[in-house]
C-alpha cells in the first residue's frame, strides 16, 4: 500500500509542475508572410499569406490590408481562408504604392495574438525585389514621384529636380500572446490530490510505526 501511494503521489507532483509549463509555451507565433515584411513587389499579389507555428483557429481570424497610414477602404476580398497553419487572404486589386496589414489570430490554445507588416508594390517602373531593403529610401512609387518631384532653377540656371525619400518601411511588430495565463483549475485539483495523498502516507507511515 505504501508503495502505491508513493508512486501515486509521485505522478501527482509531476503533473502539477510540468502541466503549467506546457500551457505557457503552447502560443502559435507567425514565422513567415508571403510578400514578406518591408519587400518590394514588381506585380500586385492576388492574395497575401501568414504562416504560423501551429494549427490556427477557425473562428476569430481577420486580416485588414490598407494603403500605408491607415487611409482609405481595406482591400481585402472576402474572409481570410484558414487551412492548418497558414492564413491567406484574397486581395483586391492593388495599385503601385506601399500597404499596411494587420491581423489578428487565434492561435491554437485558444488566446489571441496579432500583429503587422509592411510591403510594396513597384507596379511597372518599379525595382523587384522580394527581400527587405536595407537602405533609409526606398524607391519612390509612381504616384509618389509624380506628386513629389518639383522642378526648381539654380543659380546657374539649370533646371534641377529634387525628389523627397519615400518613408522608410515600418518595422514589424512581432505577434504577441494574449492576457498572461494564471493558474489552471486543474493544477489546484492536482495540488489538493497531491496533499491529501502525502497525509494519507504520512498516516500509513506513523500506523505502522506505533504497531
Amino acid at each position: 500500500m505504501t508503495r502505491t501511494l508513493r508512486a501515486l503521489l509521485l505522478l501527482l507532483l509531476a503533473g502539477l509542475v510540468l502541466g503549467p509549463a506546457q500551457v505557457a509555451v503552447a502560443h502559435d507565433s507567425l514565422v513567415g508572410t508571403t510578400p514578406s515584411d518591408g519587400s518590394t513587389v514588381q506585380a500586385a499579389p492576388e492574395s497575401l499569406t501568414l504562416t504560423f507555428t501551429g494549427a490556427i483557429a477557425t473562428v476569430g481570424a481577420q486580416v485588414v490590408v490598407r494603403a500605408a497610414g491607415g487611409a482609405g477602404d481595406d482591400l481585402v476580398d472576402g474572409p481570410p481562408q484558414i487551412s492548418g497553419a497558414e492564413v491567406v487572404q484574397p486581395l483586391a486589386p492593388l495599385e503601385p504604392g506601399a500597404y499596411d496589414v494587420l491581423w489578428r489570430v487565434t492561435s491554437q490554445d485558444g488566446h489571441p495574438i496579432s500583429g503587422e507588416l509592411l510591403f510594396t508594390v513597384a507596379g511597372t517602373g518599379g525595382d523587384a525585389s522580394t527581400e527587405p531593403t536595407a537602405s533609409a529610401e526606398d524607391t519612390a512609387t509612381p504616384e509618389v514621384t509624380v506628386t513629389a518631384e518639383a522642378t526648381t532653377t539654380g543659380a546657374t540656371g539649370a533646371a534641377t529636380t529634387e525628389t523627397a525619400p519615400a518613408t522608410t518601411p515600418a518595422t514589424t511588430t512581432t505577434a504577441t500572446a494574449g492576457d498572461g495565463d494564471g493558474i489552471p483549475r486543474w493544477a489546484w485539483l492536482v495540488l489538493g490530490l497531491a496533499v491529501l495523498g502525502l497525509l494519507m502516507l504520512l498516516g500509513t507511515t506513523w500506523s505502522r510505526r506505533r504497531r
